[in-house]
């Protein structure tokens, strides 16, 4: 087992069990180091290639018109790590699909980072206004993070919430890639897979519920891509043996790109805020929407 994996491990028992971060003097020091871990180089590549996540797609005589915007927020595996090209990332793979379809071109922004949780999600979304990008279609996958470092659920997911909400005000469609199921991840010894598992997919449940609420579509990764990756862990992981491979990669995209493409298709919201909820309702993310998600 790798370092990271006995960090990632750690981190799980101690909320299992109920453990402070000092009350176990080497569960608190694992602790403490897989938090180091997390807050470090937001571009560590863990062994693999992180490749660029943007660019133009589709520009070329078969495809005219405006350019299509789609942004990508959330974790590694928005950013691609694991795959060796941009092409090969869910994003690239979004784009250049996309614009074989539309026969337009794409333009793929992203703001996602490594080593990011739900609590990231407000300054990458702050960043794209900031920055004046322009986004028709949101892609955000997130969870991953939140769920080996046990962050606290209704938390997560009332940021979430937020992020779409404000995605929307933008104008634009948002689409989410819940949770994976990180009862594949074969590093971790039983019965740590089995909670990681019973976790991922609680959190994916909730982030469900939220999206809906904040008119987005979640589309499930746990539930569509966790049984193939577990059959089949040397083609569908990296060599890191966390994040996708390039096929891994595919399949995730395969799997969104039916919500991506009906979002592009309806085109951008034409007044920002028109579809945004009331502002009254953007902290119902609370603990009933975990009492909906409890399995």
């Amino acid at each position: 087992m790798t370092v990271s994996s006995l960090l990632r491990v750690g981190r799980i028992t101690a909320g299992v069990l109920g453990f402070s971060v000092g009350s176990a003097g080497v569960l608190g020091a694992v602790v403490s180091l897989e938090a180091a871990r997390a807050r470090g180089t937001a571009r560590r590549s863990y062994g693999v290639i992180i490749p660029r996540s943007e660019g133009t797609f589709g520009a070329d005589e078969a495809t005219s018109g405006e350019p299509l915007h789609l942004s990508m927020l959330g974790d590694s595996l928005a950013v691609g790590v694991g795959a060796e090209t941009t092409e090969q990332t869910v994003g690239g793979r979004l784009a250049e699909a996309l614009a074989v379809r539309l026969g337009r071109p794409v333009t793929l922004h992203s703001v996602a980072a490594v080593g990011a949780d739900s609590q990231d999600l407000n300054g990458q979304v702050a960043s794209l206004a900031r920055h004046h990008v322009r986004t028709d279609v949101a892609v955000i996958v997130i969870g991953s993070n939140d769920t080996l470092g046990l962050a606290n659920m209704t938390s997560a997911v009332r940021r979430l919430y937020r992020a779409v909400v404000d995605l929307r005000g933008q104008g634009a469609h948002v689409i989410v890639a819940t949770c994976p199921d990180l009862g594949t991840l074969r590093p971790l010894f039983q019965p740590l897979r089995f909670l990681a598992r019973r976790f991922s997919r609680r959190l994916a449940v909730a982030q469900t519920i939220v999206v809906v609420r904040a008119g987005g579509r979640a589309v499930p990764l746990g539930d569509t891509l966790g049984p193939i990756f577990w059959r089949r862990p040397k083609t569908m992981f990296s060599a890191d043996h966390f994040h996708p491979s390039p096929l891994g990669y595919a399949r995730a995209a395969a799997v969104l790109f039916p919500s991506v493409l009906a979002a592009a298709e309806r085109g951008r919201i034409p007044q920002a805020g028109s579809a945004t909820p009331n502002p009254q309702n953007t902290t119902q993310p609370d603990s009933q929407t975990l009492t909906e998600a409890r399995p």
